[in-house]
C-alpha cells in the first residue's frame, strides 16, 4: 500500500502566492526590459497615443502576458513532477483522482481543464474585488466579492480539499514528500561482517559480482 496524504490547505494557499510572486516579478521584468529597449512606444501604448507600432508593442505584451500566465501553470504541471515552482518550494503536487474517470491518472486535459477554470474561480472575481472600493464597480464589484469568497470557500467544505477546478478535472493536491535512499544493505548487518549469523555462509562480493548487480 502507498500511503496518499492530501495536502494542507495552507500549503495550497502560501504555493498559490509564492506562484504568483514569481509572475508578477517575471512580468516586472518584462516590462522593464520593453520599456528599455522601446520606451517611446510603450509610453504610447499605454496612454493610447500611438502609432500602429505602439499597438503592436501593446498586443505583444497583452499576448505575452496572456502565454506567462497560463504556460506557468501548464507547462509545469504538465510535467513529470506535476508541481509548480511553488507548489515544489512547499512539498505538494497536483494528481489524478482515483474513481474520477481519468483512472487515477494525471492527464493533460485535466490539468489544461483545473488551469482555465482558475479564471473563473479566481481572476475574474478578483477584478471586481479589486475594482468594488473604487464604487466604479457598482454592484457588479459586490457580486464579484460573493463570487470570490464561495470559491475561496470551496476547499474548506469537502475533505480532500478540492477546489472546483480539481472537482471538474478529476485531480486533487496531495504532499510529495522528499525520500532519501536508504543506507545500503552491504554495509549493515551480516552481510557487514562478511558471513550469515544464521548459516554461516559467507559472502564475497568481488568485482565480478558489482559487474552483475552494480552499487549505487
Amino acid at each position: 500500500a502507498l500511503p496518499v496524504r492530501v495536502a494542507g490547505r495552507g500549503a495550497r494557499v502560501g504555493a498559490l502566492v509564492l506562484d504568483f510572486a514569481i509572475l508578477i516579478i517575471a512580468m516586472i521584468a518584462i516590462l522593464l526590459l520593453v520599456d528599455w529597449l522601446v520606451k517611446d512606444l510603450l509610453f504610447e501604448a499605454q496612454f493610447g497615443l500611438g502609432s500602429g507600432a505602439s499597438e503592436a508593442v501593446n498586443i505583444f505584451l497583452i499576448v505575452l502576458f496572456f502565454l506567462a500566465r497560463y504556460g506557468y501553470f501548464l507547462s509545469q504541471e504538465l510535467g513529470p513532477r506535476g508541481a509548480t515552482w511553488g507548489k515544489r518550494a512547499l512539498g505538494i503536487r497536483v494528481a489524478g483522482r482515483p474513481g474520477s474517470g481519468n483512472a487515477g491518472r494525471l492527464t493533460p486535459e485535466a490539468v489544461v481543464a483545473r488551469n482555465l477554470l482558475r479564471d473563473i474561480e479566481l481572476f475574474m472575481p478578483l477584478v471586481f474585488f479589486l475594482v468594488a472600493p473604487s464604487g466604479e464597480a457598482g454592484a457588479f464589484g459586490f457580486a464579484g466579492l460573493v463570487w470570490f469568497a464561495i470559491f475561496m470557500a470551496f476547499p474548506f467544505f469537502n475533505k480532500d480539499a478540492l477546489r472546483a477546478g480539481d472537482v471538474i478535472a478529476g485531480t486533487w493536491v496531495v504532499e510529495a514528500p522528499r525520500t532519501r535512499l536508504a543506507a545500503a544493505m552491504s554495509v549493515e548487518g551480516p552481510a557487514a561482517r562478511g558471513s550469515s549469523d544464521v548459516t554461516g555462509a559467507r559472502y564475497d562480493f568481488g568485482e565480478a559480482e558489482l559487474s552483475v548487480y552494480g552499487e549505487h
